[in-house]
């Protein structure tokens, strides 16, 4: 068990990465915010549960996605929200294309079953190797493995009409 100021510091520590997981995984920021907060408060409530058999940001990261899991219980998720595009650095018709584009991988992503979505956002977006997400998410690596693989192979599917139009137009 840690200390309340030690505790505190470790919630301030990865609190932009649990924002940033949070907003892929509910689909927006105020949803995101929603399940942050939620989780800190559970965090809190649960902080002598926290042994460090684990690392932190897994420990929180587990407590998030129980969050969002009674969340999806309670209602639908949004859908995630586009990668953010430089509008200055490109063309308008290339901006508009690759807008189009981050809106219709987000929209795939958040169609996902929501294993597959949390494995896919976690090595993704959160840049952590498989065994970390199936760390988070009590499971094997192997069953990582297994959902980022039919994850990925359902965004080709679902893209492959509009990358093949794509390639069409240069």
């Amino acid at each position: 068990m840690v200390d309340r100021q030690t505790f505190d510091r470790l919630m301030l520590d990865h609190l932009d990465a649990a924002l940033r997981f949070a907003i892929r995984l509910g689909g927006d920021p105020a949803m995101g915010e929603e399940l942050v907060q939620e989780a800190l408060v559970r965090a809190a409530a649960a902080r002598e549960q926290f042994r460090g058999e684990s690392s932190f940001r897994t420990w929180f990261f587990q407590i998030l996605i129980n969050v969002f899991r009674d969340g999806l219980r309670g209602r639908r998720c949004s859908e995630m929200p586009g990668e953010l595009v430089d509008r200055r650095a490109i063309e308008p018709p290339a901006q508009a294309a690759a807008s189009e584009l981050a809106e219709q991988v987000a929209r795939t992503v958040s169609s996902l079953p929501p294993r597959q979505r949390e494995v896919m956002v976690l090595v993704t977006y959160e840049r952590l190797t498989t065994s970390q997400p199936a760390a988070i998410l009590g499971i094997t690596e192997q069953n990582a493995r297994t959902n980022l693989s039919l994850a990925r192979s359902e965004i080709r599917r679902q893209l492959a009409p509009y990358l093949s139009d794509a390639g069409n137009e240069r």
